[in-house]
């Protein structure tokens, strides 16, 4: 008797069972609904796109500054562009026609020139905006710069005999800063004299480009008789700080 009564248990257990297994199934048909994903919104704003984004420039002509040329700067964005600043580094003067406010769709033209003024080879132009992405960048290559050089000739100049307290007539030392590929100008800090010679007058002013050169006028006075030495000085920039031309009189 206690066996009639467990085969009903175990079958309205196990159709239980089966239907609950069965309503949990029909449920999960619509879970896949739950993964689609959320379409994205673009961003909405100014923008800014530059064509070219890099600018080359090719070695001048010693001691000149390059053509000029350009990038167009475009508001390709969905409100206006307001542009605080655009400023060049390294070798590299920036000129343009960009407004302070540019509208959407409009455009400007950024005007780049390459001048050999200091050591190295590349540069930026960095516009600064209210778009996302501000700071942009624009950019620019150009021919190595190096350091510049310094040369002064003749090295050593003798006067010819001169009265005490009389001065002689002037004799000259040229001063370049000779092409070594493309260097940078020779700043020049002082040019001095020393014993019974004085510096006349000079061409040079306060730097060479590469290539260029100018002279220095030296003139002896005497204070005494018998053999006077001094030294003509040039201090600049150049790989030897101080480059030195001797000089050589006789007092009588």
């Amino acid at each position: 008797m206690n066996v009639t009564r467990r085969v009903p248990r175990i079958a309205l257990t196990l159709s239980s069972l089966f239907a609950m297994l069965a309503c949990a199934c029909s449920g999960s048909s619509t879970s896949p609904s739950s993964t689609t994903p959320t379409p994205t919104v673009p961003a909405s704003g100014p923008a800014v796109t530059l064509s070219p984004t890099v600018l080359t420039f090719p070695t001048p002509a010693a001691g000149t500054a390059s053509a000029p040329q350009t990038s167009t700067l475009t508001n390709s964005g969905t409100a206006d562009l307001v542009i605080t600043s655009l400023a060049a580094s390294g070798n590299f003067v920036e000129t343009d026609n960009c407004v302070t406010t540019l509208a959407v769709g409009a455009s400007c033209t950024i005007t780049v020139t390459f001048v050999p003024l200091s050591i190295g080879s590349t540069g930026t132009v960095t516009i600064t905006d209210n778009a996302a992405t501000s700071p942009q960048t624009l950019t620019l290559t150009g021919p190595n710069v190096t350091t510049p050089s310094d040369s002064l000739s003749p090295t050593n100049l003798t006067f010819a005999s001169q009265r005490v307290g009389t001065s002689s007539a002037a004799q000259i030392v040229t001063l370049t800063n000779p092409v070594n590929g493309l260097s940078a100008p020779l700043t020049i800090s002082s040019i001095i004299a020393s014993g019974d010679f004085v510096v006349a007058n000079n061409t040079c002013g306060s730097s060479l480009v590469a290539g260029a050169s100018c002279t220095i006028a030296i003139v002896f006075t005497p204070t005494a008789t018998g053999s006077r030495t001094g030294l003509l000085a040039v201090f600049d920039n150049g790989p030897n700080p101080q480059r030195a031309v001797t000089l050589n009189g006789t007092g009588e």
